[in-house]
């Protein structure tokens, strides 16, 4: 059984949907591009609205990932963050198996 749950916070930003809410369990994306690709649980510290290359608005979250320093809070987009689900959990370890083996393998050609 998946649990449906619906906040949508009207703000006064125009009515924009917020996929998250602030105190909500995430996973997000490292933030760090140069880095694997892979997934942390994380946090919502903040929800605001942010703006986009081309001036619109766009929803943005402060992350705050889990057993991390607060000094790594970063700001994210939408699509770098992910609901706290089952599917989302087997993609995380999915992430986590491939960036050990990129390691590996990097490590041999020395």
């Amino acid at each position: 059984m998946k649990k449906h749950h619906h906040h949508h916070h009207m703000s006064a930003s125009e009515g924009m949907k917020f996929k998250f809410h602030s105190g909500e369990k995430v996973l997000c994306f490292e933030p760090d591009p140069t880095k694997a690709r892979v997934l942390y649980d994380a946090k919502i510290v903040d929800v605001i609205v942010g703006k986009d290359e081309k001036g619109r608005k766009i929803p943005e979250y402060l992350i705050h990932f889990n057993g991390w320093n607060r000094s790594w809070d970063r700001w994210a987009a939408e699509d770098h963050v992910l609901r706290d689900t089952d599917e989302n959990r087997r993609l995380q370890r999915k992430l986590a198996r491939k960036a050990v083996a990129r390691l590996r393998s990097t490590g041999r050609k020395k």
